[in-house]
């Protein structure tokens, strides 16, 4: 009788055990824009290119479990509430985007109100060939436009992740994309045009800029294992004839089976958005 109790009781501690162990961890995440207070007011002012970029990474990471970002609109109304913490934050988004300084004073203030251990920073800037100085990118435009100044534009975009426990970086990403039409120009003699070369930023942001920042920082949070196999030798040890170059040496070394299982593991790479990889 004891034995059967002792049992029931272990299979009770084991069951209690994993059920506490397979407890998913839980990252809360804030994502800061540089121009996150430059909010447009009328139809002909368009969104900051950094602003852009942040909200497509927080629709990423938002679909990725375990992950919680606070949402832009969350941020501003909080800040609007506590000035001093927003005169804080917009200098120290300020200085980061002129120089990529990180106050990680005002990160504490930021992570203990908005109760999150990871920040993002995200800038972005113009600069040109014949000059370093940096600008807003639809600042370079209404210049660009106004002297009709024909050479295209670099737009960089700069992202950090920041453990706010410790102050260190655990992640950091630079983008680069050249900025103009299809004739190489760069300028907005109408609205058509400025909203043209808009949509072309969205579809960079969304399309590529977007993923990458949220992959790595996925990446970051859950390090995947390496998963490797053994290839067998197919052929027998004893075989005399001379080695020949096969193009797809490839498929003669693999059976159906492995083949199989390496295609599958592919596919099923390429299709889940939470394992695509991208390395710069």
């Amino acid at each position: 009788m004891k034995k059967v109790f002792y049992k029931i009781l272990l299979t009770a501690a084991i069951l209690i055990f994993s059920t506490t162990g397979a407890k998913a961890v839980q990252f809360d995440v804030l994502v800061l824009p540089t121009e996150v207070f430059d909010v447009c007011q009328n139809y002909f002012c368009f969104p900051e290119p950094s602003e852009i970029a942040a909200n497509y990474v927080i629709d990423q990471l938002g679909k990725t479990k375990n992950i919680n970002v606070v949402k832009l609109s969350d941020v501003r109304a909080k800040l609007d509430n506590n000035l001093m913490l927003r005169d804080d934050t917009e200098n120290m988004l300020k200085t980061f985007e002129q120089s990529e300084k990180i106050n990680y004073e005002t990160l504490k203030k930021l992570s203990t109100e908005f109760n999150v251990k990871s920040v993002i920073i995200i800038s972005c800037y113009a600069i040109t060939d014949r000059a370093e100085t940096r600008r807003n990118l639809w600042e370079v435009l209404e210049i660009s436009s106004a002297f009709k100044i024909t050479y295209p534009f670099s737009l960089t975009t700069t992202a950090v992740l920041l453990d706010t426990v410790n102050s260190t970086v655990m992640w950091s990403g630079k983008f680069s994309k050249t900025v103009s039409d299809s004739n190489g120009y760069f300028l907005a003699l109408n609205q058509a045009q400025a909203a043209s070369h808009l949509e072309k930023i969205r579809q960079y942001f969304r399309n590529f800029v977007a993923p990458s920042i949220s992959q790595n920082v996925h990446l970051r949070f859950f390090p995947r294992t390496i998963r490797t196999f053994t290839v067998k030798n197919q052929q027998p040890s004893d075989m005399t004839e001379t080695p020949q170059f096969k193009p797809n040496a490839l498929d003669n070394m693999l059976n159906p089976e492995q083949k199989q299982k390496i295609e599958g593991e592919n596919s099923n790479y390429l299709d889940s958005t939470e394992e695509l990889i991208f390395d710069f």
